[in-house]
């Protein structure tokens, strides 16, 4: 089965895009896609750039098998999907892919949001690239007591 996302519709809203991208892995994973075909357009590139870094956040790429440029037009992109066989009797296996409880904080340079994954015990900061404008942003995590989490971003580019 393939999957088909033409972003020609949305392309101008950021939020709308990353909701339909990440609807898009989910329903391949849901519906065990093989492929999926975005299609970000050729125009100046950004779209399709942010379209890639999407795609290689680390909670996103552990859900596919690999990510391909069409060769022959270039304001298309291929994701493909490798599912675990489950059709042997009486032997459970789990997905390959998992959904993983998802946070999202605002971009400290252009306040679009950047989803992360839940972290784990303990809460160290986490450097993560805004997938909309590249900036670098240091999050910090913590639970209050009512076991709900408040995050704090900032810019870090580093020492020099």
């Amino acid at each position: 089965m393939k999957l088909k996302l033409d972003l020609h519709p949305i392309f101008s809203d950021s939020a709308k895009i990353e909701t339909a991208l990440q609807s898009i892995i989910e329903e391949a994973i849901e519906k065990r896609a093989t492929e999926v075909e975005i299609i970000p357009g050729k125009g100046s590139g950004a779209l399709k750039k942010s379209v890639i870094r999407f795609l290689d956040r680390p909670d996103i790429k552990a859900l596919y098998h690999r990510m391909e440029k069409d060769g022959d037009n270039w304001g298309r992109l291929f994701v493909h999907f490798r599912h675990e066989r489950n059709d042997s009797p009486g032997k459970q296996t789990a997905p390959v892919a998992m959904i993983v409880p998802m946070l999202e904080v605002a971009c400290a340079c252009c306040t679009e949001a950047i989803r992360l994954p839940e972290p784990e015990e303990p809460f160290d900061p986490v450097l993560v690239d805004c997938p909309w404008c590249g900036s670098p942003n240091r999050v910090r995590f913590r639970r209050d007591r009512a076991n709900i989490f408040h995050l704090n971003t900032r810019l870090d580019y580093g020492e020099g």
